[in-house]
């Protein structure tokens, strides 16, 4: 299948890329077919749910490749910013019997991950309509493009914020085997906020992206006090780098 995303001049931006993708327009955003390969091959999708590549099946593919690697055999999930369920249905593709806490503040995203899971018949998946952060309450969203949505004090709508710690303390959520954090800038209030998790000894596994310079050096710095590997995804580099596989000392 081909990566409209991995050669330039085949991205949305490039004149090539864009017009590869006119066909695209044609196809009802609220169709629903078959992803076409990759380890989603055949489950049911959504196609205006997220980028086209998600039911062509190229959607972030090294990250993919990682994620599935480290995940199998996992138990707990925790999906934070979970958009449309894209890494819930990859974890329980090949953990069946797992149990997934997905966060998601969107409604429009929210609505596609239930019907997500209503179509794959996915059970033991919790989805949370509430936004993660290291405070509690009703705060200013930005929903942008619906990818990049993000806490902001200019936001244009109005969400449920919680912190995972005192859902834990409560009961409501278990605590985690994989982590995937994608809170576009929130990454270092929730790191902060679970961080006696990470000193524990479970020590999950995380799949963090970060947003911002200052953002990325302070994640990191976090997580190197704590002795953690971090090994970069999307770039050979660390410092280029913007999404990283975080494991235990231990692994």
């Amino acid at each position: 299948m081909l990566n409209l995303r991995k050669h330039s001049f085949l991205r949305r931006s490039n004149m090539f890329g864009m017009l590869l993708r006119l066909p695209f327009l044609l196809i009802p955003k609220k169709m629903v077919i078959p992803i076409l390969s990759g380890p989603l091959r055949g489950k049911k999708w959504i196609v205006g749910s997220h980028n086209h590549s998600a039911w062509l099946g190229t959607y972030e593919r090294s990250q993919t490749l990682t994620f599935l690697d480290k995940c199998k055999g996992q138990k707990i999930f925790w999906d934070l910013g979970a958009h449309s369920g894209y890494y819930t249905l990859l974890f329980k593709t090949i953990n069946s019997n797992s149990t997934i806490y997905s966060f998601e503040p969107i409604e429009s995203n929210y609505i596609n991950f239930e019907r997500h899971l209503k179509l794959n018949n996915l059970n033991k998946v919790f989805l949370i309509k509430k936004a993660v952060s290291d405070k509690e309450g009703s705060f200013k969203f930005a929903r942008g493009n619906s990818v990049g949505g993000k806490l902001s004090e200019t936001g244009d709508m109005t969400v449920p914020v919680v912190k995972l710690s005192s859902l834990l303390k409560k009961g409501a959520i278990e605590f985690p085997d994989v982590i995937k954090m994608d809170v576009e800038g929130a990454e270092l209030q929730v790191l902060e906020d679970i961080k006696f998790i990470l000193m524990s000894e479970i020590k999950p596994i995380i799949f963090l992206s970060t947003h911002g310079k200052y953002i990325h050096d302070a994640c990191l710095d976090l997580i190197n006090s704590m002795s953690y590997k971090i090994t970069p995804i999307d770039d050979k580099k660390i410092n280029g780098a913007r999404e990283f596989l975080i494991e235990p000392p231990s692994l």
